[in-house]
């Protein structure tokens, strides 16, 4: 349910909303028809690319980088390759997992496999992996620009590993809400955090670094949990996965479902409810100390999740 109650406001700042053009031109021109290896006579994954970046998005990850490079003193040039970077890294983490999962729209358009097939999705996917390395690389000649890289790759390995989580058949009797809270730490938490951190690391606030991962994971945890409180219905009549074996394995990974599967069934809401509520106020505890007030956007993002969590809970007693 994407795109209904988890819209988040705008900051009303139009030098970020410059800076913001200069990420989409920047995610164009590593992907699109302006590339060195397109023509005009094949022009490969350059269309589906625009394509999918055309269907716009609330570019929550560009934002997060933008505001807290400007914050810690970075270039305009920094912030724009650090924020396409983490921009690029999400929708190729997007476009993949649209073709594992089968969903066949994405932000109100046929999803990419949907659209142009599913080899087309996977190459596309795989050059904007590629080109969120180049984003970054385009910063300059920054002295710890090897370090950013680095801290770049451990980020996506993290987040490939939670998809993997996410997708393989859960163990039996593993503890299923310290699996959830696994998973949206690494699958979500791990991309969110990225361009505040490398903010952090580029700006010379290393020791930072811990706090804005364990605000970013908190906020994904309560960013996951209102999602799955506005898709208990739609989780509930998913059949059940099927393993390698042809053994069916756990529904869909929901904090609501988990809560009503441990015979919670009364409490499963509010328990949800609150999870989201207690993590969201560990991110802004964490992102309130923050340096120089690289965390202002994260906790306007927080003010704007808290709001969306009253309306969903809201609606659902409604029903």
């Amino acid at each position: 349910m994407p795109g209904t109650l988890l819209n988040f406001p705008e900051a009303p700042s139009a030098k970020l909303a410059q800076l913001l053009e200069g990420v989409d031109d920047r995610m164009r021109m590593l992907t699109g028809m302006h590339a060195e290896w397109v023509s005009d006579a094949d022009p490969g994954v350059s269309t589906p690319a625009e394509y999918h970046l055309r269907a716009g998005g609330q570019k929550v990850r560009a934002r997060l980088g933008l505001s807290s490079a400007l914050a810690l003193g970075l270039s305009e040039s920094e912030a724009i390759g650090i924020a396409a970077c983490a921009e690029l890294l999400h929708n190729a983490s997007l476009i993949h997992d649209d073709l594992q999962d089968g969903d066949l729209y994405r932000r109100g358009v046929p999803a990419i496999w949907n659209q142009f097939g599913k080899n087309t999705a996977l190459c596309c996917g795989d050059l904007f992996l590629s080109a969120a390395y180049a984003a970054l690389g385009g910063i300059g000649n920054h002295p710890l620009l090897p370090e950013a890289l680095a801290l770049t790759h451990r980020r996506v390995a993290r987040a490939v590993h939670g998809q993997c989580a996410d997708l393989a058949e859960r163990p039996e009797g593993e503890d299923a809400v310290e699996q959830y809270l696994a998973i949206a730490k690494s699958k979500s938490g791990a991309l969110l955090a990225l361009p505040i951190e490398l903010s952090l690391l580029l700006s010379g606030n290393v020791e930072s670094i811990p706090l804005a991962t364990a605000a970013c994971e908190n906020f994904a945890i309560s960013y996951q949990a209102l999602d799955d409180i506005q898709d208990t219905a739609i989780d509930a009549a998913r059949p059940l996965q099927t393993g390698s074996g042809g053994i069916a394995s756990a529904p869909a990974l929901n904090i609501v479902l988990i809560m009503q599967n441990r015979g919670l069934q009364a409490r499963a809401l509010p328990m949800a409810v609150a999870l989201a509520a207690s993590h969201l106020d560990q991110c802004e505890a964490d992102a309130v100390n923050l340096p120089c007030g690289a965390g202002r956007m994260l906790l306007a993002y927080c003010a704007g999740m808290r709001a969306k969590l009253d309306d969903a809970v809201s609606v659902l007693e409604a029903c």
